[in-house]
Formats: structure tokens, sequence, C-alpha cells
């Protein structure tokens, strides 16, 4: 039995390409573990990420643009390794097409291969990729126990692992590692390099109307014990090198006294290593210990999942187990510990009036944090907020696009439409990330540092070059 796990290319439009919306490479997690597991039980398994693997500028393909690796490519290394069974990962809409695409290479070299698709988004769109062709099937959640059965040709049965110390850490041996800490950026940049990302928990205990988390973790969040936590940083350290961490996890500071064993095992360490938590981190989970463990063990960067700056909202529609009022003395301490503090805002939510999106916008700008993040909302199949768009007449399934839908408006309510979105966004990020940045009066080389991150990642906005320019040559 020999079993490939394929990571796939990322195509885009030509107008949709890198220079508007950035690639990002990364370490495919999940089927680092897959395969891991799959080692464990005595099966053959190899990952090909045909993204890092591949071509990160671009090339012309069907009017479009491929990153990773080619069609032709692909199949060569299909044909070289012939697999019993190939299995990927759609773990956002973007990845739908691609990821079914590398399925139909593989049943166009060999029919017999058996081809099976899961991650987060292949479990909300089962039925769609069920139907499909070229897969034969799909997985519904967690994958360790159900692709093992599937190999098995035991029943595929839902379920989820509690002791995730049972599972192995992930086999970063089978991946090009060099490669990810040659070519991997990081969501908003690094400190330190190589760095890498983890994960220690899957699931959060809170219910957002608009996270699907729990559609592909379950309902209730699972650990990994402090000790098992720190067992595998150790082994990143000393195999990788590793000076940085990543922490994928959706809320990792949910288990209190387990976060503070893990901040107080790096601390006794003493690798010199810093972190951050890319996606956020939960607010009501924070206090002043923690965030004091947090900056001596290494965090220099706190991304808050605020989300808006109205309550009603966050209470009453979001459902969202925040309190407005906790935060501008946090930020307050996040600054205070030497730790940047970050963001994350949603404009345009179900139930908002433009005053509201208004209130929000002044909130995030009062806060004066080092950066502001303002995502237009796009409701995702599979969460509560979204049949309530359909219901209600704001969202026609027909206009959701997999590949755009989370960088433009798709929603129309009686308080807004696209447009006004659009701009409300742009005004936002103009005003309090640019115009007002705290750091353009406290710290004039942070604000340098912020600005060349954004065109980085976004080389086509013209203002960010502007504010650059003018804000080096008033340090200097």
């Amino acid at each position: 039995m020999k079993v490939l796990l394929v990571f796939p290319p990322v195509t885009r439009p030509k107008d949709f390409a890198a220079d508007k919306v950035r690639i990002t490479p990364f370490v495919p997690l999940g089927l680092a573990y897959l395969a891991a597991v799959l080692e464990c039980n005595g099966i053959e398994v190899k990952i090909l990420d045909a993204l890092i693997e591949g071509d990160l500028n671009g090339k012309e393909y069907n009017n479009e643009i491929r990153y990773g690796l080619s069609d032709d490519e692909i199949t060569k290394a299909i044909k070289d390794y012939n697999p019993d069974i190939v299995g990927t990962s759609v773990l956002f809409s973007a990845m739908e097409r691609d990821g079914t695409n590398v399925l139909k290479i593989v049943k166009l070299c060999n029919n017999k291969i058996k081809t099976i698709v899961g991650g987060p988004w292949a479990g909300i769109n089962y039925k769609k990729l069920k139907q499909s062709q070229w897969i034969d099937e799909v997985i519904i959640g967690e994958g360790e126990k159900a692709f093992l059965e599937y190999i098995k040709g035991e029943p595929i049965t839902p379920d989820y692992i509690q002791d995730l110390d049972t599972i192995p850490f992930p086999a970063r041996h089978l991946l090009p590692m060099k490669k990810y800490f040659d070519n991997a950026p990081g969501h908003n940049g690094y400190k330190q390099k190589p760095f890498t990302a983890m994960l220690s928990s899957r699931g959060c205990p809170a219910k957002c109307t608009f996270c699907a988390i729990a559609s592909h973790w379950g309902n209730k969040p699972r650990y990994r014990s402090a000790e098992n936590v720190l067992a595998e940083i150790d082994q990143l350290v000393q195999i990788y090198g590793i000076k940085e961490i990543h922490f994928e996890d959706d809320n990792l500071t949910a288990d209190r006294k387990r976060a503070l064993k893990i901040f107080d095992g790096l601390i006794k360490r003493n690798y010199g290593l810093t972190w951050v938590v890319p996606s956020g981190m939960a607010i009501y989970s924070l206090d002043d210990e923690l965030l004091e463990k947090m900056a001596e063990s290494g965090c220099y960067s706190v991304s808050l999942a605020i989300e808006n700056g109205n309550q009603d909202i966050v209470t009453k529609i979001m459902h969202k187990p925040i309190r407005l009022e906790k935060i501008p003395p946090m930020v307050n301490k996040i600054r205070s510990l030497g730790m940047d503090v970050r963001g994350f805002f949603i404009l345009g939510y179900p139930g908002e009036t433009k005053t509201d999106i208004e209130n929000t916008i002044k909130f995030a700008g009062d806060l004066q944090l080092d950066w502001s993040h303002f995502f237009i909302f796009a409701p995702l199949p599979g969460t509560k907020i979204y049949q309530i768009c359909i219901d209600k007449g704001y969202l026609n399934p027909a206009d959701f696009d997999p590949l755009r839908s989370f960088y433009q408006p798709i929603l129309k309510t009686p308080e807004f439409d696209q447009e006004y979105l659009i701009e409300a966004k742009e005004q936002a990020n103009l005003q309090v990330n640019f115009e007002n940045n705290y750091n353009l009066k406290h710290n004039p080389a942070k604000a340098i540092r912020l600005f060349k991150n954004v065109l980085d990642i976004y080389p086509h906005l013209e203002f960010a070059k502007e504010y650059l320019k003018q804000t080096m040559i008033n340090l200097n």
C-alpha cells in the first residue's frame, strides 16, 4: 500500500493574481499529521506540496496564472510514485478548484487509483464534492482516524480524537522544510527565521455565528497537554533550528492553566524563541498575568479578534463573548509589555447600520493600535449567519465565488450595498492605519517597518508607498 498526499497548487485569474492578493506558502500541517499516523501504522506515504515545490512567481495557465507545479509536473510525480491512494486537502473555498483538479489528474493517470479529499472546506461541501467523477471519498471533519479506516477498508465513522497527545508529531521530515524557511512570508511577517507553524489545540469553546470551526473540529475544544506541546517545540529547535513559532490555534489561551504551563516551559528552556498567534487571540481568555507570561516567553505581537465596535452587535448578533470596555486597558497593557498590538475588524455584518460601521472604524482608531485589519464580511457556508443571510434575501448562494468572496463584498442589506462597503473599508484603512497611525507620532521607525510590511504583501498600494516615503523623509 502506497499513499500520496498532495497539497494543491494555486491557480488565479489574471486580475486576481499575487500582486493583488498574496500567495502564502505554509507547512501543510493537516497532511503532515495524516502522514505521521500512516507511517506509525506501517503504511508507505509521501507528501507532495504542489505549491512550494513549483514556481512561486506564477506562469500562464489556461488564460490564468498558476503558482506551483504545472499539471504536467503533477502528472509526472504521480506516475513516478505510482500510489494506490491519493489524498488532497481543501482547507478554504479558494482551494476547491485546484484540489479537485489534482484528483482529476490522478484519475487521468490511472483510474484505478483511489482518490480522497478532506479539510474544512471539503467537509462543508461534502455533497457537491461527493458527486465529482474524480473523487472516490470525502472525509468530514478530523482526518487521521477516518483516513486510516478508509485505507483498511473499514466503514468511516465520524469521530474526534479526544486525547490529542496520542497523535504523533507532524511528519515534517517528509516536507522540504528549507523551502518553507526560505519562501514562506507568514501571515503578518516574522521577527526571526527560520519560523514554522504548529497547532497545540483543536477547536474553540466560543459559538460565534460567523465561525465554521465547529463544523470541522466539533463542538468542544480539545487540547494537547503542555508537556506534549513543549516536546514538539524541543524537536523543532533541535532538529530544524527553529527560532520562531506561529501558533495556528483557534484559541490558544482558552485553557488558562495549560497556556501558563506552556509559557513557563518556554521561559525555563530559554531557547530565545519568539512567537505569535497570527490568526488572532480571544480577548475574553486574556488577563494581565497571561499577557505578562506571553511577553516573557517570547511573544512579540498580539492580534486581538475584536471584530466590531458596537456591544449590541458583538453580543446579540455575533454571539461573541467579549466586553468592549475590556479592550482599551488591554491594549495599553500589551503595549507596556513591549509587544505590538493589532486588531481584526469586520465591516458589513448583517444587522449592522452605516452608523454601526462608522462606530467600528472610530473604535479601531481610538484604540491606537499598531495596525487594524479591516475585512468586509463574507458568510461561510455551514455557519449560522450564512443561512440567516439567505433567509433574509441578503445573499444569493449563486453569487458566492469561492475565489473572490473573501476579498470583495457579496451581501446587500437594506442598510448598505457593496459599493458603500468597499469605500468604507478603503477609507478605514487609509485613516486608521496611515493618516492617524499611532506610530507616526510615537515610533516613526516602527511605522516605516509596518508600511514596508504592507508593501511586501500588497506592492500595488500607491498610497502606502507615499506614506512610507514621507515617513522616511521626516525621520531623517
